[in-house]
């Protein structure tokens, strides 16, 4: 008899079990005869089918229509197991048809084989714009959605940002709650994905976000500095999708519309004090959505991960990831670059070169031509800003650019003998006086603005008052501006004979 589509089978089993019709008239509901109505229930009665199930039309066919014993066996590939496999690396349809071949060699050639696997795809709606190899990428984005809480010590409702990550070959997932979408967090939220997934994707797909990418073009991004660092230290390869293309992410984009419907939906009616506490209820939800059954295939997130992704993950990095900042300079005259309000030495030799400057919380490293020139422990003593090394003084002591002690004072001599006085102070009060340097020179710049009467005032209060900063001086100076009155205070403008007054203009005139 001939083969029923399987339809019309489930709709025969569904009408005599649930509606108790007769023969004829499920015959007359479905356009067949009574006989084909019969048949089917015998094959089902005797394939152990019973209504209702969840049997897809693969397993009903094996059910109702066994292979007939002595008649030619039947090598149909099992297509779900080939689904699975390609995901693996290296791995191809013509090695599994080989694989099969080798097995059944009466089985299917090569054309049907991959027919075979690509009308299970199209059935089960899982034709992908591309296939995605185990252990090659993780897919990252912000949630559009995100979660409240109330601040408790200023009684404020502030929200949180849910940063979502996903392999997209098994469809693992990793979400986890910051209290903004600055840098610190994006790069924090890329290391704790790692480690929840055990490993490291060779690529990672990310957002266009500026965080992630400081300049966007389509054929030659620029990665955000630190983003590129801690790449660089995961051995990742940073891939920014095109901007408005979200199929070039899609995999990450069905992992957010999954974080938002399964846990930040979830989570709507939870009262929240704290990201911390919010935290906590995200690791009970995704571990609920890690083990929820696919409904097309077999299994759930959590085993896919296990046996397609995890094992060709690249593994974790022995050291641990310190975060780090960037930022250009050049090297200043006293050989001390800035950081956050600190000065650290570099070889005097570096002096008016341009350089980078790497800042974790532990070290300040200096970089010139890309190459490392300077490596110091950071410093937080706010009483000892400057930290320099011997080695990178040039010799004797002496400055270099052609600022030294002797050019201070003697500039200083100039003004007053106060003056002088105080900048041998100043110069006398850093371990080395090429720290002090920037404190004299902001000294030089005040003097050519103010009389050399508040100056030589300014320095003997200083004095008595054992100030040796920059900082301090400045305010003396203004308070004794004050006190004479501004007018006295400030510095008479240079007289020249090239300069023409007022009175080159009397009546109307121009003296030539």
């Amino acid at each position: 008899m001939r083969r029923v589509e399987m339809p019309k089978v489930k709709e025969i089993l569904k009408l005599k079990n649930e509606m108790g019709m007769s023969l004829r008239e499920i015959g007359n509901a479905c356009g067949c005869g009574k006989s084909t109505v019969s048949d089917i229930l015998t094959r089902a009665e005797k394939g152990g089918v019973k209504w209702p199930n969840e049997l897809n039309e693969r397993q009903l066919v094996q059910k109702l229509y066994p292979p007939i014993e002595g008649s030619k066996p039947s090598y149909e590939p099992d297509v779900e197991y080939i689904f699975q496999e390609m995901k693996k690396k290296d791995v191809t349809l013509m090695l599994l048809w080989e694989e099969y071949k080798a097995k059944y060699p009466e089985g299917l050639m090569y054309t049907q084989f991959c027919e075979r696997y690509r009308e299970f795809k199209k059935t089960n709606k899982l034709v992908l714009r591309k296939e995605h190899k185990a252990g090659q990428e993780v897919e990252t984005d912000w949630a559009g959605s995100t979660i409240s809480y109330v601040d408790r010590k200023i009684g404020e409702v502030k929200e949180a940002y849910i940063f979502v990550a996903v392999l997209p070959a098994s469809s693992y997932p990793f979400a986890y709650a910051y209290v903004n979408m600055k840098a610190y967090s994006w790069i924090d939220a890329h290391v704790r994905a790692y480690k929840h997934f055990s490993g490291v994707p060779r690529f990672t797909i990310c957002d266009n976000a500026k965080t992630a990418v400081t300049k966007t073009d389509i054929y030659d991004p620029v990665l955000n500095q630190s983003f590129y660092d801690m790449a660089l230290h995961f051995n990742t390869v940073i891939m920014p999708a095109r901007s408005y293309r979200p199929k070039d992410k899609g995999a990450g984009e069905n992992a957010v519309q999954n974080v938002e419907r399964r846990i930040i939906a979830a989570l709507r009616n939870h009262q929240f004090f704290s990201v911390t506490d919010i935290n906590d209820a995200i690791e009970v939800e995704l571990d609920k959505l890690s083990n929820r059954a696919f409904k097309k295939i077999e299994g759930t997130r959590l085993t896919a991960f296990e046996n397609i992704d995890k094992p060709y993950l690249q593994p974790l990095p022995l050291q641990k990831y310190e975060y780090a900042e960037f930022k250009e300079a050049k090297v200043p005259f006293d050989y001390h670059v800035e950081w956050d309000g600190f000065f650290y030495s570099v070889d005097h030799t570096y002096v008016g070169q341009n350089c980078m400057i790497r800042a974790t919380i532990s070290t300040i490293e200096v970089f010139v031509n890309n190459e490392r020139v300077c490596v110091q422990a950071r410093n937080y003593n706010k009483f000892k800003r400057y930290t320099t090394l011997p080695e990178h003084m040039p010799e004797a002591h002496k400055a270099v650019a052609g600022w030294s002690d002797e050019r201070f004072v003697s500039w200083a001599s100039k003004i007053g003998p106060n003056t002088a006085d105080f900048i041998r102070n100043v110069l006398d009060s850093r371990e080395h006086p090429v720290q002090s340097y920037r404190a004299c020179m902001g000294i030089m710049r005040l003097g050519n603005k103010y009389s050399t009467e508040t100056m030589e005032a300014a320095c003997k209060r200083a004095i008595d008052s054992n100030v040796n900063s920059y900082k301090y001086f400045e305010m003396i100076v203004k308070q004794e501006c004050q006190a004479m009155g501004n007018q006295k205070c400030d510095k008479p403008p240079a007289r020249s004979s090239n300069i023409r007054g007022r009175e080159a203009f009397v009546g109307g005139g121009v003296i030539v």
